[in-house]
């Protein structure tokens, strides 16, 4: 059975995070954590988002494994990605730089894993990768695939309103607040954390519900 997804909106590992990341963890009763800090740059970026992460989720109790960055250590980084655990963790950054890191061997290791069970958060560009399609701001908006985890679009560091990219009507958008998101399990979803995330289904903008 697959496991559970987490869309954040980004501002990821404040206090404000907290709660909603909390409830992840028990909801994936996630004893061990990976962390692929994919989305940034390669070198102390790269290690400083994993720390921001690392500590984030040891102050919730948890066991972290930072994963080696893949474009330095890609057998490493698969070879980090084990059986035992739980959750594996998305940080936002470049959605073009976590859709390259996760176009190998680490990302065929998280599609296997998540279908197995182990779950997933990705924040800001984290959750865009996860979704069927995503917006490259590095190519003036172009939509692209991804991951194909999550049907739709998502548009992180949303508010009511307001309209980042122009994407077709018939997308399927989800408008995911900072510190607040979606939490999807199977066919059923219910909106986190800070803020009113939505979705949009054929123009129509509507509250997910909690």
């Amino acid at each position: 059975m697959p496991g559970l997804l987490c869309l954040q909106g980004g501002r990821e590992f404040t206090t404000d995070c907290v709660d909603m990341d909390r409830a992840v963890v028990e909801r994936a009763s996630a004893g061990v954590v990976a962390v692929i800090a994919g989305a940034a740059r390669v070198g102390s970026d790269y290690d400083g988002a994993s720390d921001r992460a690392r500590r984030h989720y040891i102050g919730l109790g948890v066991d972290v494994v930072v994963v080696p960055d893949p474009r330095e250590e890609a057998d490493r980084a698969v070879e980090a990605l084990a059986d035992s655990i739980h959750l594996v963790v998305l940080p936002g950054g470049s959605p073009a730089n976590l859709l390259g890191v996760l176009s190998g061997a680490v990302g065929q290791r998280l599609l296997a894993m998540h279908a197995s069970g182990t779950a997933i958060s990705g924040a800001s560009a984290g959750a865009m990768v996860l979704c069927s399609r995503m917006v490259r701001p590095d190519r003036d908006g172009n939509v692209v695939e991804a991951l194909g985890l999550v049907d739709g679009l998502a548009l992180p560091h949303w508010s009511p309103g307001a309209a980042r990219w122009n994407v077709p009507d018939s997308e399927t958008l989800w408008g995911l607040p900072e510190c607040g998101g979606v939490l999807i399990d199977g066919d059923e979803y219910v909106a986190v954390g800070h803020g009113a995330a939505s979705i949009r289904r054929q123009g129509e903008w509507t509250p997910v519900p909690r």
